[in-house]
C-alpha cells in the first residue's frame, strides 16, 4: 500500500478517534482497523523471543516491541490518549507560534498516539522528539514513519533512556509518556517524568496530567472499588515539589499510613484513576492501567500499614 492511501485510511481512523463523548459506535472499529492498518506495515512476531523480551532500567522496565505492539488495541486508552495530546497541541497553538514541541518518551514500535495527531497538523504546527530504548522497537518505528511518509513531523528520533535523557534546549511545549503499568509498578512513567519536570518550564503540558493510586476494597468481584485512602497523586504540584527537594536521580516519596481503616481478612487493592488531559480520564477496568493489584501484607489483619513509593529497578509501593 502505498504512503497517500496508507494515509487517507489513517486519517478516517483519526477523525473517529477524535469524536468528542465517551463511547461511539464507530470507536471500536475505528482502533480494530487502526491496529491492522499497522500490522500491515510491519510484522511483529509473537513466537520471536526477542519481540517478547523486555528491557531493563535502574528505575523501571520497558516492555518488550511485542507487548508495547498490543497496547494500541485497547479502546478507551488509544481514544483517550490520542485525543489528550491533540488538545493539548491545540492548546498550545492559541498560545504561541508553531511549531509545538512534543517530547514523546517510549514511543513503542508504532508511535500509535502521534500517528493519527499528525493527521491534523503540519509539520510547521508540531514537531516530535521521539525517544525509545529498545533498539528493536526503534528500528522498527523508522520503518513506520517511512511507511507513512512522516518523518518531516520528527525533529529527532533517539535510541535513549528517557529516566536520565538530557534536553539540548527547554523550549519543549509539551512531553508524553505512557510508560506504565497499573498502580506504578514495574514500568519507569514515574522516573520519566521527574526527569523531564527538573529540566523543563513549570508550562509545560505533561500527557497524563495525573495519576492517582489509591487503597480500595472491594465488596465483590467486578464492582467498583470503594477508596480508603490516596497513596499518590502524581501531577504538577508534586513533581515540582520533588524537584524542589531532590539532589541527582534520589527521588524520595512521603510515607502514607492507614491506620484503623481495614477490617480483618478483608483484601486490599491498588486502585488506579488517570486524568490524561482536561476531560479525558481512565477510570476503574477502563484499560488494563485500570485492572486492581492486590495489595501483598504478611498479616492478615494489620491495624496499621505503611506505604510508601521507590524508584529502582522494580518501581511500585512497598508495604510495611
Amino acid at each position: 500500500m502505498e504512503a497517500i492511501q496508507l494515509k487517507e485510511r489513517l486519517r478516517r481512523i483519526s477523525n473517529e478517534i477524535l469524536k468528542p463523548g465517551d463511547f461511539h459506535d464507530q470507536l471500536a472499529p475505528a482502533i480494530a482497523d487502526y491496529a491492522a492498518l499497522l500490522s500491515i506495515i510491519v510484522k511483529i512476531d509473537n513466537n520471536d523471543e526477542q519481540h517478547r523480551k523486555h528491557i531493563q532500567s535502574e528505575m523501571g522496565e520497558a516492555i518488550g516491541t511485542f507487548w508495547a505492539a498490543q497496547c494500541v488495541k485497547e479502546i478507551l486508552r488509544t481514544q483517550r490518549f490520542v485525543r489528550s495530546l491533540y488538545l493539548a497541541i491545540k492548546q498550545k497553538l492559541s498560545q504561541k507560534p508553531g511549531p509545538v514541541r512534543v517530547i514523546y518518551a517510549g514511543t513503542g514500535p508504532f508511535a500509535a498516539l502521534a500517528l493519527p495527531v499528525m493527521m491534523h497538523f503540519s509539520p510547521a504546527e508540531v514537531q516530535f522528539t521521539m525517544l525509545e530504548i529498545n533498539q528493536q522497537t526503534y528500528d522498527i518505528l523508522q520503518e513506520v514513519l517511512a511507511a507513512f511518509n512522516l518523518k518531516d513531523y520528527v525533529a529527532k528520533c533517539e535510541i535513549a533512556d528517557a529516566t536520565i535523557y538530557q534536553v539540548e534546549n527547554a523550549n519543549i511545549d509539551i512531553v508524553l509518556s505512557e510508560t506504565m503499568s497499573r498502580a506504578l509498578i514495574k514500568e519507569p512513567q514515574v522516573a520519566i517524568m521527574l526527569n523531564f519536570a527538573r529540566q523543563l518550564p513549570s508550562d509545560t503540558i505533561f500527557i497524563p496530567e495525573e495519576i492517582n493510586v489509591g487503597i480500595s476494597t472491594q465488596q465483590k468481584s467486578g464492582a467498583r472499588p470503594k477508596l480508603i485512602k490516596h497513596l499518590m497523586e502524581f501531577n504538577t504540584s508534586l513533581r515540582q515539589k520533588l524537584v524542589s527537594n531532590t539532589v541527582g536521580f534520589n527521588w524520595q516519596f512521603d510515607e502514607v499510613i492507614i491506620e484503623n481503616e481495614i477490617e480483618e481478612n478483608e483484601p486490599l487493592y491498588f486502585s488506579t484513576e488517570i486524568k490524561v488531559y482536561q476531560d479525558n480520564f481512565l477510570g476503574f477496568n477502563d484499560c488494563s492501567l485500570n485492572i486492581l493489584e492486590r495489595v501483598k501484607t504478611d498479616k492478615p489483619a494489620p491495624e496499621k500499614l505503611k506505604f510508601r513509593y521507590v524508584l529502582k529497578e522494580a518501581p511500585g509501593f512497598i508495604v510495611y
